[in-house]
């Protein structure tokens, strides 16, 4: 299977690291040349701007794009394990050769943006370059940005990764198998897939830690080069939410074989992401100020859902106004006006009705 980080040429360059010699293509980072067979789909992406995803970070090896990212506190960017621990699990980053860097608001690859104040990076202890679970890991930042940062969704917004959920996949990687990187941000939309819609990865697809993402057909995908980067859902009130990072994946965009992506939204791995954003604020001592940052998000509703909830208090409101109206004709004595009014308070409450249903199925 290819992970989606930027091809890494280290046979090449002879580099030796912790000792033992690193080959592209055996260390998990979608190194080596793409096999004969395989299909130059389009990725299917279009341009877009740092405006629209201000929370998306590039990191770059020795100035060129290697990876995505995504940031979740002032202090902490969220990415693949692959782009910061080797296969053994020591950081990329304590080889000497290697010299990384991290932008946020960058619209094209080579300006623009801010670059980050970059500190250290940790892998996820679990995860495993040979099965590719558990792919997560964490640049931690000397200095805070202002940046804009996006929450994981959390444990009641479900719904922005059920399957059938659109979400949005940005990064500076390829937009063919075979081609380069992009040099301008882009990003694509694609369906979350069932666990069951990812059958053709057989046995290596682990919905403990991956989430499919994309078109069985093919055609529209995220590749090398977008790794770590964010799967992200929008919900009600311009609202928007992490739920997958970029991972894995057999080719790009090739038909059965959608996007790999980390499962960050599950519960059970948000929660381990935010203890382990909390050691890295106490090992790091961050200031004060940066301390004690929840990066999983709540109340995040269905879009539609406060349009619909207010829909419904305007028909309650209307219910009332008609039963004091119905109150009133009867005062009066005067049977043609009971009887409108009573016209009147039953259609409002079937408008109520009606109102009540919309707003329960849009905001489940």
């Amino acid at each position: 299977m290819k992970t989606r980080a930027t091809t890494v040429l280290l046979v090449a360059l002879g580099i030796a690291f912790a000792g033992n010699t690193v080959s592209a293509g055996a260390n998990g980072l979608s190194g080596g040349a793409e096999p004969a067979s395989a299909s130059p789909y389009v990725v299917g992406g279009n341009d877009t701007t740092a405006a629209e995803h201000p929370w998306q970070v590039l990191i770059t090896n020795n100035d060129k794009p290697w990876c995505g990212g995504v940031l979740v506190h002032p202090m902490v960017i969220l990415t693949a394990a692959h782009c910061v621990v080797a296969g053994n699990g020591i950081p990329w980053e304590t080889n000497a050769a290697f010299n990384f860097k991290a932008y946020i608001g960058r619209t094209l690859v080579g300006e623009g943006g801010q670059e980050l104040d970059w500190g250290s990076s940790s892998g996820e202890p679990t995860y495993s370059a040979s099965t590719e679970t558990n792919d997560w890991g964490f640049v931690s930042l000397a200095s805070p940005t202002s940046a804009p940062t996006l929450k994981i969704a959390g444990p009641k917004e479900r719904f922005l990764w059920e399957p059938g959920a659109v979400t949005v996949v940005s990064g500076f990687g390829r937009t063919t198998e075979t081609s380069g990187a992009s040099t301008t941000l882009q990003e694509v939309t694609v369906p979350i897939i069932s666990d069951t819609g990812c059958g053709a990865y057989a046995d290596f697809f682990n919905p403990a830690s991956m989430l499919c993402a994309g078109y069985l057909e093919g055609g529209k995908d995220a590749c090398n080069g977008d790794s770590g980067g964010p799967l992200s859902g929008a919900a009600d009130l311009g609202v928007r939410r992490l739920v997958g990072l970029v991972s894995t994946g057999e080719g790009c965009a090739r038909p059965n074989y959608p996007g790999i992506y980390t499962r960050v939204a599950d519960p059970a791995i948000s929660a381990r992401i935010q203890q382990q954003v909390k050691a890295i604020e106490d090992e790091n001592h961050f200031p004060a100020a940066y301390r004690g940052i929840s990066i999983v998000g709540s109340g995040a509703k269905p879009i539609g859902c406060s349009s619909a909830t207010k829909a419904s208090t305007r028909a309650t409101k209307l219910v009332a106004a008609k039963k004091r109206a119905l109150k009133a004709a009867r005062k009066s004595a005067k049977h043609h006006r009971i009887k409108a009014a009573k016209k009147r308070l039953n259609k409002a409450k079937g408008n109520l009705r009606k109102a009540k249903a919309k707003a329960k199925e849009v905001c489940s």
